[in-house]
């Protein structure tokens, strides 16, 4: 092994704490196609490692994909015994991003695996895939993988793991699995299967390893919450998750260990969890701090405010999405412009040195006016508390009603992020404007709905991924979807400026 490598793994494995060290007949890598540090803070991720090591027999390990570039080709190791990745019996891969499609690719190669499905024999390891991508849209990664998992873990591990016990091939094993909710098979299914979904009994998941050079350094993360209640048009959490679960305080405050020094809530409407008050005043009577994934602008009070500032919490952060209140009722955010200023007053009057606030732009029937809209209600923001406005491009999803809605456009995005930063330019330091690439905007939207040609096309990129080899590599698998339509060539959607 790589001596930098070598003293990378020691280095990290020496900042965690629940790391389990296990020897079983049936080897698992699970390996993450992006960093250590982003890996370790998501919670799927870290749930389907505990799983799999509960089960008899198994043994997962952890690989990560940004350690290929200090390993041989195809020598990527673990880190719990530093074994090759690919010498396994299951290599299981989480994917959370649309934009790590082609990082499935090299994590494969740097593993000594093929990566297309097709490539592989018998005696390989059986390639696993799961991840909020898998429920979003898996069709992209039919390429690649042996089975494809959709929906939750916690219902679906188990049972894979029976089965695998029982199989005496992998044959036998698909033909085990097949038909169980959450288990797509791609040599064999014609469409998704009904997604797993854990019951409430199962939960809360949280935090198997805290890990000091994660994303959220020493945070033990806990979802409190699973699914969620309102009807956004255009996010997947209510589509994907199912109906919301929400756990017991108990239940969330026994899962946190007595030694944590920070608690990370997880959920996708936290603000919404009817606990989250009495679990956050526990959590601060025992000395913890405490972070919050999501905190809605109609549900924030004092109290909460407070709450929050208390347990450690710097920056203030609120989704408007929509520009403008026509659209935010489009989306059905049931959110107000006067739910905002609150929570920017709020921000003011508790102290927070931040506060940050999340619009998309390029929605559908967005004109000049809600723009414009976004623009003054964003100069009365910072007359209360200075604001980054974060913003990114819509880019519409499977399983939403904006499915079939297009993407607005490299062109008209650009155009419309240009006159947002001059306009608001003048009021720096009191607004700070941080804009996402419409150009890859665009290609998530290719991926988050096209079909196993998109993950081909991803195939051609590994060694080089940019906006232009997507472009080529899209061209000569031959993908056409009129609902996203290419436009170095093509006219963007007018837009008036005045």
């Amino acid at each position: 092994m790589n001596e930098r490598l070598r003293k990378r793994i020691r280095e990290r494995l020496a900042g965690e704490r629940g790391t389990i060290f296990k020897d079983a007949p049936i080897r698992v890598t699970l390996a993450y196609p992006n960093t250590y540090a982003v890996a370790m803070a998501s919670l799927g991720f870290q749930t389907i490692y505990r799983l799999f090591n509960a089960e008899p027999d198994f043994a997962a390990e952890r690989a990560f994909l940004e350690d290929a570039e200090l390993a041989p080709p195809g020598r990527l190791v673990t880190y719990e015994s530093g074994r090759y990745a690919g010498d396994a019996h299951i290599f299981g891969i989480s994917v959370a991003f649309e934009l790590d499609l082609v990082n499935i690719v090299r994590l494969l190669r740097a593993a000594g695996l093929e990566p297309l499905r097709q490539m592989r024999d018998p005696a390989d390891p059986l390639v696993l895939v799961g991840g909020p991508l898998t429920s979003s849209n898996p069709w992209p990664l039919v390429p690649f993988a042996d089975v494809i998992l959709i929906g939750d873990g916690e219902e679906v591990v188990p049972r894979l793991a029976e089965a695998y016990r029982e199989a005496g091939s992998k044959a036998a094993f698909l033909d085990l699995i097949e038909g169980m909710p959450g288990v797509f098979l791609p040599d064999r299914d014609l469409r998704e299967p009904h997604w797993a979904t854990a019951p409430l009994e199962r939960l809360p998941v949280y935090s198997q390893i805290v890990a000091q050079h994660a994303e959220f350094p020493g945070a033990f993360l806990v979802e409190a919450e699973r699914g969620c209640p309102r009807p956004c048009t255009f996010c997947l959490a209510r589509a994907m998750y199912g109906p919301t679960r929400n756990v017991p305080a108990e239940r969330v405050l026994e899962v946190v260990p007595e030694w944590v020094a920070k608690v990370g809530l997880v959920g996708a409407a936290l603000s919404d969890y009817p606990h989250v008050k009495r679990v956050g005043h526990a959590l601060l009577e025992r000395g913890i701090q405490l972070s919050v994934s999501s905190i809605r602008a109609d549900r924030v009070d004092r109290e909460l405010a407070e709450l929050l500032k208390a347990g450690g919490l710097r920056t203030f952060t609120i989704a408007s999405d929509g520009p403008s209140q026509r659209l935010r009722d489009l989306l059905k955010k049931q959110i107000t412009e006067e739910h905002l200023l609150r929570s920017a007053e709020l921000a003011r009057e508790v102290g927070f040195k931040g506060f940050k606030l999340y619009q998309m732009i390029g929605l559908p029937t967005e004109t000049d006016e809600d723009i414009e809209e976004m623009l003054d209600f964003t100069r009365r923001v910072a007359e209360i508390t200075p604001v980054a406005l974060g913003i990114s491009p819509f880019v519409p999803k499977r399983h939403t009603p904006h499915f079939g809605d297009r993407f607005a456009g490299i062109k008209t995005i650009e155009v419309r992020l240009k006159r947002i930063q001059k306009a608001l330019r003048k009021l720096r330091p009191r607004v700070e404007v941080r804009s996402t690439s419409a150009k890859w905007a665009w290609i998530e939207a290719v991926i988050a709905r096209g079909g196993p040609e998109v993950g081909l096309a991803a195939l051609r990129l590994e060694e080089g991924e940019s906006f232009a080899g997507w472009k080529r590599a899209l061209e000569e698998v031959g993908w056409h979807d009129p609902l996203t339509l290419p436009e170095p060539e093509g006219a963007a959607v007018p837009l008036v400026l005045g």
